[in-house]
């Protein structure tokens, strides 16, 4: 993920020269440098869809598997069931 540049000396010094004494400007400087880092940006959201696109497609070729197995235990049981003149 791309990292936003976000320049907490300047911002610090902008709230400050707005009046905002040091330890508040300081912190306030904090919370928003933490914010920042924790913001979606375009490619790591484009990312998340292309993971969801691959479990996606690995949930389908489970369900597939599982089908064509369950198909195959299915055609044996029958299968064993008329050799054997159960029906």
């Amino acid at each position: 993920m791309a990292a936003t540049a976000f320049d907490t000396l300047d911002a610090a010094r902008r709230l400050k020269a707005a009046g905002i004494d040091a330890e508040h400007a300081e912190a306030i400087v904090g919370v928003m440098g933490r914010s920042v880092n924790q913001l979606v940006t375009a490619e790591h959201f484009d990312a998340e869809i292309a993971n969801l696109r691959m479990e996606i497609m690995r949930t389908h070729l489970v369900s597939v598997g599982v089908l064509v197995a369950a198909l195959a235990l299915a055609t044996t049981i029958l299968s064993i069931i008329i050799t054997q003149g159960g029906m």
